[in-house]
């Protein structure tokens, strides 16, 4: 068992989505950049950050860590939200369309973001198989 949004997590997860998702079926081809901001990560409620970029459907990177530096990636759509939020999504108990109408996840560039709710879902449907500690 790996814990949430640590490195070893994070290998996993893109090992994961490399192997299982078909880039046309699966991700359809995507081409987009997310930053997911995650605020309220316990035991001491700090801001964690989880990019992830696709091209053409292939996962080109999956980084989290509470590094600046991760926040400073050209992300096309930022999504931010509570740890709470984010654990329902990875874990598959709310999918991220469901988020945003809830007005769980605050997001930029919402039209883009609608366009890849599926595949997004697809992906966090995979990544949720990992054996994680919240």
């Amino acid at each position: 068992m790996v814990k949430y949004l640590s490195k070893e997590w994070a290998e996993l997860a893109k090992k994961k989505v490399l192997t299982e998702l078909d880039k046309a079926r699966d991700l359809k081809n995507m081409n987009t950049s997310l930053l997911n901001v995650i605020q309220n990560v316990p035991p001491d409620n700090k801001t964690m950050y989880f990019y992830i970029k696709f091209i053409e459907g292939n996962l080109e990177e999956l980084i989290t860590g509470s590094d600046e530096s991760i926040k400073q990636k050209d992300a096309e759509i930022t999504a931010t939200g509570d740890y709470t939020t984010f654990v329902q999504i990875s874990s598959g108990q709310m999918s991220s369309a469901m988020a945003l109408l809830k007005n769980r996840l605050k997001m930029t560039n919402k039209m883009k973001a609608l366009t890849i709710t599926k595949p997004i879902d697809t992906f966090n449907g995979c990544i949720k198989g990992i054996q994680t500690e919240y």
